[in-house]
């Protein structure tokens, strides 16, 4: 379904109010005053507030009692990481709470959350194309309806008299002194100084990012059609190619070979076997952390296409129980996978790409999970795919409220403060996670050589950046850190113990 022929989006015909255009000139004014040349904090949670607001009244409620109560719930929820602090991931968090906010708050008839969410996601790549489109039938809407004086005609016979005026004022200028003084105490750069292009630009994405929201286009009502006659259609390739029979055998020999990965990692994985000469532990746990994963995403997929309505487990009772435990074998791999990450980050370090495998490992799971419980419970895969998407919005959810870099930084330095298996601490990779390390890293500075230059450095570069700090870049998460650098001043002198950085 693209973007530009969504069924689901036809517009409505034209309304040519002045309202959505002062209400957008509004926003694009808050805008410029909220973030241009500021810092992004809780400025941006404020701007939502508004934005929210105005869309909701100018588009009108039409939702019932129930949907606003929840829909303003999720609305103030989804603002909640912003003021913990705005990133990339709290940031398009809060923006499609507030796009869902009123989408389902003004939308005229219900439709299924997989639409409201694409029309939510959308936004940005739809409003240049229909500021576009609103403004020119709004432009021909007015056709007619214009005042005299604002008619082509009329203006068209204003370029002569105007341009003319221009001329003879020119050269009045250049004969008197006088004008040309009051000419020259117009301070031109002031006025161009603030229509910089990149302003403009800033206000025209403004612009393009909340006219969907100021200005909904609302589905036309379904049409309703005559029921067609059942159909009894042939086999298609699919059911060749994944019969019963093809099934059956690819279970059965799928459970075998997954019980021999599994028993292997019970042996030398969980049961701490010596391995053969030559492979560390840490090795065999990277070598299979990620291929694993991919291996159970297979796993589900084909699992997916053989438990589907009409498919052969309809046809085979052998099939179900085979699924079950191929499942279950699935759902044990990935618990291998975590616990092999977390031998290799045990083993090195943990960085950002490390966490996120984490995540994804246990998303992976969860999805395993829930794929059982749907064949146990017979549930249709409507349920399976809002169940999925219920948990990765509750895991990032989550993760906007996880100081990432500060994990990192405690975690690795207290691996090596004591004594972890790590060899080295990356000190390069650990002056790169930036102000948010600095508690961590100033408590291990008198332990572990190199920590007070990166402790020094942070410190300075933080504080020259705090010069130019705004209220509207307030996040608690940078409060909390403020507050720890008033209370823990700068420790001008290197320690004896420190060791060379």
């Amino acid at each position: 379904m693209s973007i530009a022929t969504a069924p689901d989006l036809e517009i409505a015909p034209a309304r040519p109010r002045l309202t959505p255009l002062v209400a957008a000139t509004a926003c694009i004014a808050l805008a410029d005053w909220l973030f241009y040349g500021w810092p992004i904090g809780i400025s941006l949670a404020l701007f939502l507030v508004v934005l929210g607001g105005v869309a909701v009244a100018g588009n009108e409620v039409q939702a019932a009692r129930g949907i606003q109560v929840v829909m303003t719930a999720v609305f103030v929820a989804g603002l909640l990481p912003l003021i913990e602090g705005v990133n990339a991931l709290s940031a398009t968090v809060a923006t499609l709470a507030t796009a869902l906010f009123v989408i389902l708050i003004t939308d005229r008839e219900p439709s299924s959350w997989q639409r409201n969410l694409f029309e939510a996601a959308t936004i940005p790549f739809r409003g240049p194309f229909q500021l576009a489109v609103d403004l020119f039938r709004s432009l021909q809407s007015m056709n007619g309806h214009l005042p005299q004086w604002l008619g082509a005609a009329s203006l068209v016979g204003w370029i002569i008299p105007l341009a003319a005026c221009l001329v003879f004022f020119s050269l009045f200028a250049s004969a008197n002194p006088l004008i040309e003084y009051r000419l020259n105490q117009i301070d031109l750069r002031a006025i161009f100084s603030f229509l910089d292009p990149r302003r403009v630009v800033f206000w025209i994405l403004t612009v393009c990012a909340i006219w969907p929201l100021i200005l909904r286009r609302f589905r036309w009502p379904s049409r309703q059609t005559e029921p067609r006659a059942t159909v009894v259609s042939e086999p298609s390739d699919l059911d060749h190619l994944f019969g019963v029979q093809a099934v059956t055998r690819s279970l059965i020999l799928f459970n075998a070979l997954f019980a021999l990965q599994s028993g292997l990692d019970l042996t030398y994985l969980w049961g701490g076997a010596s391995l053969p000469d030559g492979m560390s532990h840490a090795e065999y746990a990277h070598r299979g952390a990620y291929p694993l994963i991919v291996t159970a995403l297979l796993a589900a997929g084909f699992v997916l296409i053989a438990m589907r309505p009409g498919g052969p487990a309809e046809h085979s009772r052998l099939i179900r129980p085979l699924v079950l435990a191929w499942i279950g074998q699935n759902i044990l791999l990935v618990i291998s996978s975590i616990f092999r990450l977390d031998l290799y980050v045990a083993a090195y370090s943990l960085t950002y790409l490390r966490i996120a495998a984490f995540i994804w490992m246990i998303l992976v799971a969860t999805g395993l999970l829930l794929i059982l419980i749907q064949i146990v419970l017979k549930k249709p895969n409507s349920w399976l795919l809002a169940a999925n998407a219920v948990s990765l919005a509750l895991v990032l959810y989550g993760c906007c409220f996880i100081n990432v870099p500060r994990l990192v930084a405690c975690y690795n330095i207290h691996s090596r403060d004591n004594g972890g298996t790590a060899p080295n601490l990356d000190l390069r990779y650990l002056a790169s996670l930036g102000p948010q390390a600095l508690p961590c890293v100033e408590a291990s500075m008198n332990k572990i050589p190199g920590l007070w230059s990166i402790a020094r450095d942070t410190r300075h570069n933080y504080e020259i950046q705090r010069l130019s700090a705004n209220w509207r870049g307030f996040g608690f998460r940078t409060w909390r850190l403020d507050r720890y650098l008033a209370n823990n001043p700068y420790i001008a002198q290197k320690p004896l113990d420190g060791g060379k950085g």
